[in-house]
């Protein structure tokens, strides 16, 4: 063997399973033989090393150390959405401020563009909330489509009014079923958002 060992070739000879080849180049080579040496070394200073094993008694710190952690988190998480939450409800009180709601209407005379306008600021309330970024339990997705086939319906009878000539009081009563149940829908989805603390 004109070479020296690899290192797989010495400390297989270490080990006591090197190739006839290999222990004859390693008795006849210092420097193999000194490599040999020092891996008897390494080997014996590890198996010197003392023994580490975690303390029993340390779990509890740990469990607690990650409970600290996710009470944290969820603090951050509920109040950004406490106060988007916040917001919401204030967006739809001051919209809500602006027209007469339920028995209101029909004690006081309502004008037909207050009405429109109404119904666009419940629209536009109804697109910052973004419904379609929450999970619904099958209860309020039933309540959600029922108001929704409703004011569909409403649109549709209105556009056929708008058509077809309508008087002013029916074109009104229109208006005001279309606004009551887009009010009853952000009421559902402002709840909804409330209680699930986005």
């Amino acid at each position: 063997m004109t070479q020296h060992c690899t290192m797989e070739e010495l400390l297989a000879v270490r080990d006591g399973e090197g190739s006839a080849a290999a222990r004859y180049h390693v008795d006849h080579c210092s420097a193999c033989r000194a490599e040999v040496d020092r891996l008897h070394q390494v080997a014996a200073a590890l198996r010197a090393l003392p023994i580490q094993r975690p303390p029993r008694d340390r779990w509890p710190e740990v469990r607690a150390a990650a409970a600290g952690a996710r009470r944290r988190r969820r603090w951050i998480t509920t109040g950004w959405a406490s106060l988007a939450a916040a917001a919401t409800v204030a967006v739809i009180l001051g919209i809500r401020g602006g027209w007469p709601s339920g028995g209101q209407m029909a004690a006081r005379p309502v004008s037909l563009d207050s009405l429109v306008s109404a119904s666009q600021q419940l629209e536009d309330a109804l697109r910052a909330l973004d419904p379609t970024s929450r999970v619904l339990s099958g209860r309020v997705a039933s309540t959600i489509a029922e108001l929704e086939d409703g004011i569909a319906l409403v649109d549709a009878q209105l556009s056929e009014a708008q058509r077809g000539g309508a008087g002013q009081d029916e074109l009104l009563r229109l208006w005001q079923q279309r606004v009551q149940l887009m009010d009853r829908l952000v009421n559902v989805h402002v709840t909804r958002a409330a209680y699930v603390g986005l």
